[in-house]
C-alpha cells in the first residue's frame, strides 16, 4: 500500500517544521539575551560616568579646568553612545543574517521536497506532464534565486546603514573632543 511513505513524509515535514521553529526561537532568544546584556552594560557605564562627574562647579580660579573636564566627559559619553549604537547595529545585522540563513536553509529543504514530488508526478503522470514539471521546476529555481538575491541586497543595505550611522556619530565625537581640548 502507498500510504506508509506518505505518512512518513508528512511526519518528516512536521518534524522539520518543529526543528525550524526551535532554531528560530533559539536565534531570537539569543539575540534578546545579547541585547539585554548590551543594555545593562550601557546603563552601568552611563551611571559610572555620570556619578564620576557629578560634582558641582565651584567658584574658583580653576573654572576652565572644571568646564574642560565636563566637556571631556561629554566627549566620552558621545563615544560610549557611538559604541552602543555600533554594537546594537551589529547585533541586529547578525540576528538578521542568522534568520535569513535559517530561512534559506528551510526554503532549500522545501524546494527539494517539492522537486521530489514533481519527479514522482512526472513518472506517474500522463505523457505531457514532464513539460509541466520542467516548467514548474524552472519557476521554483527562479523564485529561489530571487529570494537569495533579496537576502543579499537586504544584508548589503543593512551593512551600509550600519556604516552610515557609525560615520554620522563620529564627527560629533571628534568635535566635542576638540572643543574640550580648546577649553583646557
Amino acid at each position: 500500500m502507498n500510504t506508509l511513505p506518505s505518512v512518513q513524509k508528512l511526519t518528516q515535514a512536521a518534524n522539520g517544521n518543529i526543528q525550524a521553529f526551535q532554531s528560530f526561537a533559539d536565534i531570537v532568544l539569543n539575540a534578546a539575551e545579547r541585547l539585554v546584556a548590551l543594555n545593562i552594560e550601557a546603563a552601568r557605564t552611563l551611571c559610572g560616568t555620570a556619578t564620576a562627574n557629578a560634582a558641582p562647579l565651584t567658584a574658583s580660579n580653576d573654572m576652565r579646568d572644571q568646564i574642560a573636564a565636563r566637556m571631556g566627559t561629554q566627549g566620552k559619553m558621545f563615544e560610549q553612545a557611538a559604541e552602543y549604537f555600533r554594537s546594537f547595529n551589529e547585533l541586529c545585522a547578525k540576528t538578521q543574517s542568522e534568520v535569513a540563513e535559517l530561512n534559506t536553509q528551510r526554503l532549500n529543504e522545501v524546494s527539494e521536497s517539492v522537486h521530489e514530488l514533481l519527479d514522482s508526478v512526472a513518472k506517474a503522470g500522463p505523457s505531457g506532464a514532464t513539460d509541466i514539471v520542467a516548467a514548474m521546476k524552472k519557476a521554483m529555481s527562479n523564485a529561489s534565486a530571487t529570494y537569495e538575491n533579496m537576502i543579499k541586497t537586504t544584508r548589503d543595505v543593512t551593512e551600509s546603514n550600519l556604516a552610515a550611522a557609525s560615520n554620522a556619530l563620529q564627527p560629533m565625537v571628534t568635535a566635542t573632543t576638540k572643543q574640550a581640548r580648546k577649553v583646557a
